[in-house]
């Protein structure tokens, strides 16, 4: 009986065969998952991006109001800091909101005080274990 007579596979051949599909699987199923990671990345920095210009904006149509004088001159304080809530469910974002005097900002004692503040919006979320954040500032002067 020669080799060439025998049909049929092997369970050397099965065996390499599973071994090789398997990875391909592997590889793929790792593929999509870190394509699904990105996409949730790129929509969730979306929204965290769409609160912080919500909130600059509303900075700016209000103006510079009495509250901010006499802060964030010696450092930056916290204006306001809560968690996002919409109709009363918890989005995931974390927004805190902080001034900085402009004689902080430039490091100059000389310049004169509560004439200009920067206001800074930032909006914080989860994505996996890591945080992420997203900033946005603004400046507010005087009028």
């Amino acid at each position: 009986m020669s080799i060439k007579d025998e049909k049929g596979l092997t369970g050397v051949d099965i065996a390499i065969s599973l071994i090789i599909i398997t990875i391909f699987i592997a590889m793929i199923a790792n593929l999509i998952a870190t394509t699904n990671l990105t996409s949730q990345d790129a929509q969730r920095k979306s929204i965290a991006t769409s609160y912080a210009i919500q909130e600059i904006e509303k900075i700016k149509a209000k103006g510079y109001v009495s509250d901010y004088n006499s802060k964030g001159i010696t450092s930056e304080e916290i204006l306001n800091e809560e968690d996002i809530y919409n109709n009363s469910e918890f989005t995931g974002y974390h927004k805190k909101i902080s001034i900085k005097d402009y004689v902080l900002i430039v490091n100059d004692t000389t310049k004169q005080k509560d004439v200009v503040k920067e206001i800074t919006v930032e909006i914080s979320y989860k994505l996996g274990n890591k945080e992420k954040n997203v900033k946005i500032s603004t400046y507010i002067a005087k009028e």
